[in-house]
Formats: structure tokens, sequence, C-alpha cells
């Protein structure tokens, strides 16, 4: 399928997610989004531009994991290995 701004502004919108970090992925998808734009605009059609853009999707796609998976909030921390609450038991590698 040939890209167009439409598909662009599709691909890269940010996805719906809890308030806490809503901000935080809609950051991440409006710089990807204005890249993918730039990427567009300046590179020919062709094979290059189609995998740029599938390249800056896939990267935006791991960011807004690592939000989902890594993220806490300011004040807190995540537990680190072998602390109560993740899951290992204590002193287990």
């Amino acid at each position: 399928m040939a890209i167009n701004e439409r598909e662009i502004r599709i691909r890269f919108a940010p996805p719906a997610t809890d308030p806490v970090r809503l901000a935080i992925k809609a950051r991440i998808a409006e710089a990807a989004q204005h890249l993918a734009l730039t990427i567009h605009e300046l590179v020919p059609g062709s094979r290059e531009e189609s995998e740029a853009i599938t390249h800056l999707e896939m990267a935006t796609g791991w960011a807004l994991s690592g939000v989902d998976r890594r993220f806490a909030p300011r004040g807190t921390r995540e537990p680190q290995p072998g602390e109560a609450g993740d899951g290992a038991a204590p002193g287990s590698p």
C-alpha cells in the first residue's frame, strides 16, 4: 500500500491508555508522527521511504511498550530483583 499523510497519522496516533501514561505516550507518538511526515515530505516515494517509516513505526512501538512495562510514577520505583513484589523468590537470580 502506498503511504500517504492520512496513513501516517493513523499509524502514529497515540494509543488509548491510562491517564498517567497518556501524556508520555502522546509526546512519543507526536514526535514519531512529525518525523514520519518529514520523511514522507523529503524522501522520494521509494523502498527507502517505506523502510524508514516502517522502522520508525517499530521503534515507536517499542518505546510505547517500554512506557507500559517500565514506567513508575515520580516518587516510586520498580522492585529490584529479589525484592518483594517482583515474583522472584528472595535470593534467586
